[in-house]
């Protein structure tokens, strides 16, 4: 074969492998099928409360996590061919949550039941991951590549009810151009069950795709990184000198914590299993460090509520998830002082990161399960 001849075939190999011209992998028909029945029933469960003339406020935040669990373990049991030991204890617990949720006494003003429905969600998530992950749970660095893969989910749904949102608005614009009004039948009779296909569609195209969007989570992470650090110490460093503290206000405190969990989060997204640059490894470290501080504060701060107003759900419930964090945090921060100096691998950063899900999961079990007998 002549130079030119091996250089035109290369430049043919090179198109065939780049990312512009690599084919979508729609999976086997069944499984097609498999996705279009699991989007149906989400959109039969999103149909349940005008369907029966139930309240929505008392039925949804109730059920969140029930409407997702069908079409998220349905697919999760298929890709993953557990044995049938584990299969069927997976849907019995999977059945308890949902049981549970519905039968669980009192109303959305009382606080251990808001709890209890903001952390089953949590747990029908463990149960999505061990469905999905299959032996591969037993591994800290397969969790940790469910969270990023989960993150690709998230995006991905997003994408599609962007898509959702635009069809959409062509189409009533379309129907307005002729002289019809059909916002409300539309959104009642239609979009309805698109909203409910987008999770296990998002699901079905992220896992046969995984060469494709791997690398959007990692990327968006390190581009938000640097900028994260900045605003988070700037933040800590106001703080002390803002007008009303997470001291003062039940709401601050509460907002503080969900940006130490997107710090979290965010750290969790920035690591790869390959190498991390030195600049990258300061960087987080530096990240972890504040929030690491930023995480006693609100602990201190949790402290004096309930010194001050005695135990309560919400109380005990914020001080078990800081301490979690915390602990969760500095474990992380050491091991990456390690990789820092050279003294350990990067896969102990790993496992100081995936080791601790279990805990969460326990804690969350904890608030859905006991803080409703006991407050």
């Amino acid at each position: 074969m002549t130079e030119h001849a091996q250089s035109n075939e290369s430049i043919r190999n090179n198109e065939v492998d780049s990312p512009l011209t690599r084919k979508i992998s729609w999976g086997s028909p069944k499984e097609v099928w498999m996705v279009i029945g699991l989007a149906l029933l989400t959109g039969l469960l999103l149909n349940i409360p005008m369907m029966f003339g139930i309240d929505e406020d008392a039925f949804f935040p109730r059920n969140i996590g029930s409407i997702l669990l069908p079409a998220l373990l349905g697919y999760s049991l298929y890709v993953s061919k557990l044995p049938n030991r584990i299969h069927w204890s997976l849907l019995a617990a999977a059945g308890s949550l949902v049981l549970y949720t519905n039968l669980l006494p009192g109303t959305l003003d009382d606080s251990a039941l808001v709890l209890a429905c903001f952390h089953i969600p949590i747990l029908v998530w463990f149960v999505f991951a061990r469905a999905y992950l299959g032996e591969d749970w037993n591994y800290s660095s397969k969790r940790i590549d469910f969270i990023r893969f989960n993150g690709e989910v998230v995006i991905m749904g997003g994408l599609l009810g962007l898509s959702l949102l635009l069809f959409s608005a062509i189409t009533i614009a379309l129907f307005e151009l002729i002289g019809y009004r059909i916002e409300d039948i539309y959104f009642e009779k239609i979009a309805i069950w698109g909203l409910g296909a987008i999770p296990v569609v998002a699901l079905y195209l992220v896992h046969n795709n995984r060469d494709v969007t791997s690398k959007i989570s990692p990327i968006i992470a390190k581009l938000f990184t640097p900028p994260a650090f900045l605003l988070l110490l700037i933040f800590s460093i106001m703080l002390p000198q803002a007008p009303e503290t997470i001291f003062d206000d039940r709401d601050i405190l509460l907002i503080f914590n969900m940006v130490l969990l997107a710090v979290m989060a965010l750290i969790l997204f920035s690591f790869k299993n390959e190498a991390n640059s030195t600049f990258q490894l300061y960087l987080l470290f530096g990240l972890a460090a504040i929030a690491i501080i930023d995480n006693v504060l609100a602990l201190s701060a949790i402290g004096v509520r309930l010194f001050e107003f005695g135990i309560s759900a919400n109380r005990l419930a914020l001080f078990g998830l800081n301490l979690l964090m915390l602990s969760h945090l500095g474990y992380f921060g050491y091991r990456i002082i390690g990789v820092i100096r050279s003294k350990a691998e990067l896969s102990t950063v790993f496992h100081a990161m995936g080791v601790y899900l279990p805990v969460y999961g326990v804690w969350a079990a904890i608030v859905s399960l006991l803080f409703p007998l006991f407050f």
